[in-house]
Order: structure tokens, then C-alpha cells, then sequence
């Protein structure tokens, strides 16, 4: 299903104004009429249900939505695919994409929380499905929901229309759009190309599986359980955590691990002991805490200073090294260096 964002529209779903459309087909006149009236109604609920989950969903999901077009409502039709065609289920129909399998049904909820029990959806069930395991035909969750008034402003008069809210992953959401107009809108069937689709399909649920698996993978004895970089860098996440509260950490405290890491290997302290004696006397020195005026890596940069200057003025004054380090220009002045001097120093103001 091609949809347009609910905030704009999507570049794929909509041809260029540069580019001459096609003739139409002909619709007989009596579905021109219904969908002219059920097109009324989904541009009104896409109004009102892309305000509603916009302002509802995480900023890590994506939102798209769209009213059926009207050939594709007249094809929808007369292959005999709708049991009601004065109201169809998908007139108007959204998708709303998330990270993982595991936030699925955080997405389910939310709409269930929006809108009540869903009048029924496919599959039924996410335990139990009717392909079998050598089939990788669409089958993303969807929900077909009956409108339910929201309670703030005036009567919209849509309370009951039902519409359809798909739920799929990032994955599935990037083979959907990659796959559906090369396979399901050509003006040939193709063996080939819908069984290289159904292959990328299951490379992509295959990844799927994998991503939600890691946490147990980690625990396979089949892969190494670590190596000297990741061991260092857990010992000096350990001791960051015990010298500053967690609100003094960046959120993201692996990648300041990562940078004090790379700092101790330039300056050669490359043992979890040495990091926590340095911090464990800087601290002493300081009054028994850390500078709160000071980031973290400024306060170990200060204490790389104070107890190993000929270490760490060994680093930046090297001019055949290939590493660099961010440094304080204060830092570098209490070392008794200049930015000249210290060609392995990253500074502020050379641009």
C-alpha cells in the first residue's frame, strides 16, 4: 500500500507534476458515486486520526497516511475483494512504523488506547498464523477501527466509519515501499521478480529475528565472549558510573567511554587500575569530588595533567602520531604547551 505522510506527502507515493499522467480508466458512474462519498469521509478521518496519532506517537516512529485513489477503489471492487462495497475497510488507511518486532504492540496499544478494541483485524493472532514456514507473503499487522470521538471540540459526525491502521517494522516498511510498485503495479506478472521479492522478504525477517535475539545471542557460546577494547571499555564505564551521579553522565555514556579510551591508549594507561587510581586521586586532590564545573572528560583530561604530564605531553607533542585528542587550551597552558607545540591537540577556535 503506497501512503503519504500523514504531516506531508511521501515522495514515493505521488507522480511528478513534471511528468504527463496517464489516461485514466473508465468507472462506471454508480462507483464513481460511491467512492465520491466514501472519499468525503476518508479525507475528513485522515484529518482527524493523523492529529490524533501524530500528537500521540514517540518521535522514534514514523507516520504515513492516505484516502483510497479512485481507480484503485473501483479495481478493489470489482475483483470482488470487499464484502461491503458502500464501505469499504481501507478508504482511508494509515501505517504506523516502529523500530522493532518488540514495539509492535506498544503501537497496537496506542491506537487501542485512541480508539477501543479493534472491529477485528489480520492476522488474528501474533502466536499463531496460517502461512506456512516456506511463505513470506505480506502479512503485517492490521487493525480496522471504528472512529471514536475524542472528546474535545465539536462533533466530527465520523464516529463508527471504520478505516485501517497497518503496524510494521522499519524493515518491513523499507521492503513494502522498495517492493510494491516494481511487483504488484507492473504491466506484467513476473515469477522472477516477485520470488527475488519474497526473497529479500526473508532476509529482512531473518535480520528481524536477529535483532530481537540479542540478548540471547550475547549469551552463545558459539561467538567470543569479548576482547581486551570492549573489556577496557566496560571497566571504564563501571568506574564513571561510581565517581559521578548518573545525571552528571551524558546519556550516552558509551560514547564518552569510548573517547577517555582512546585518550588512555594515546597516553599509554591502557589497564582499568590505572583509570580508577587516576580518578581516585583526582578526586582526593579536589576535596574528595570531582569539579562539577568540569564535564567529566575535562576533569580526567586535568587529572592526565597533574599526575602524568610527561605521558600526556609525550602524546600531543609527537608530530609523527596519528591520533589526536580534544584539549582545554587552560590544560595546555598549565602543561606549559601552546597549540603550535602540540600538534596532536584538537582545539577550540582554528577554524
Amino acid at each position: 500500500m503506497s501512503l503519504s505522510a500523514g504531516n506531508g506527502s511521501s515522495p514515493w507515493s505521488r507522480p511528478s507534476s513534471r511528468r504527463r499522467r496517464a489516461p485514466t480508466m473508465k468507472i462506471d458512474e454508480q462507483l464513481r458515486t460511491t467512492y465520491k462519498r466514501q472519499r468525503a469521509l476518508a479525507d475528513r478521518l485522515k484529518n482527524e486520526v493523523d492529529k490524533e496519532i501524530l500528537a500521540r506517537k514517540p518521535s522514534s516512529w514514523h507516520y504515513e497516511s492516505r484516502s483510497k485513489e479512485e481507480e484503485s477503489f473501483a479495481l478493489k471492487i470489482e475483483a470482488g475483494r470487499v464484502k461491503n462495497p458502500d464501505a469499504i475497510e481501507d478508504a482511508f488507511a494509515c501505517v504506523v512504523v516502529v523500530p522493532n518486532y518488540s514495539d509492535i504492540k506498544d503501537a497496537e496499544r496506542l491506537v487501542i488506547d485512541l480508539y477501543g478494541s479493534p472491529a477485528y483485524k489480520r492476522p488474528q493472532s501474533h502466536e499463531i498464523t496460517t502461512k506456512a514456514p516456506s511463505d513470506f507473503r505480506f502479512d503485517d499487522l492490521r487493525l480496522y477501527m471504528k472512529y471514536v470521538e475524542q472528546g474535545y471540540g465539536p462533533p466530527t459526525g465520523l464516529a463508527g466509519v471504520i478505516f485501517e491502521v497497518q503496524v510494521r517494522t522499519f524493515l518491513q516498511h523499507a521492503w513494502t515501499i522498495a517492493t510494491h510498485d516494481v511487483v504488484y503495479k507492473a504491466d506484467n506478472v513476473s515469477w522472477r521478480r516477485e520470488r527475488v521479492a519474497h526473497q529479500a522478504k526473508a532476509a529482512l525477517e531473518q535480520a528481524e529475528v536477529t535483532i530481537e535475539s540479542m540478548a540471547a545471542l550475547e549469551l552463545s557460546a558459539a561467538l567470543p565472549e569479548t576482547n581486551d577494547q570492549f573489556t577496557l571499555i566496560n571497566e571504564i564505564i563501571s568506574t564513571l558510573k561510581s565517581h559521578w551521579e548518573r545525571d552528571q553522565l551524558p546519556r550516552d555514556v558509551r560514547r564518552l567511554a569510548e573517547g577517555v579510551y582512546a585518550l588512555l591508549r594515546n597516553v599509554r594507561l591502557s589497564d582499568g587500575d590505572s583509570f580508577r587510581e587516576l580518578l581516585d586521586v583526582g578526586q582526593a586532590k579536589y576535596g574528595g569530588s570531582h569539579n562539577l564545573n568540569w564535564s567529566p572528560y575535562r576533569s580526567i583530561l586535568q587529572y592526565l595533567a597533574e599526575q602524568q604530564p610527561d605521558r600526556l605531553a609525550r602524546f600531543l607533542t609527537n608530530k609523527k602520531s596519528n591520533g589526536s585528542a580534544f584539549v582545554y587550551d587552560a590544560v595546555l597552558a598549565e602543561m606549559g604547551l601552546n597549540r603550535a607545540g602540540a600538534p596532536r591537540a584538537t582545539v577550540l577556535g582554528t577554524a
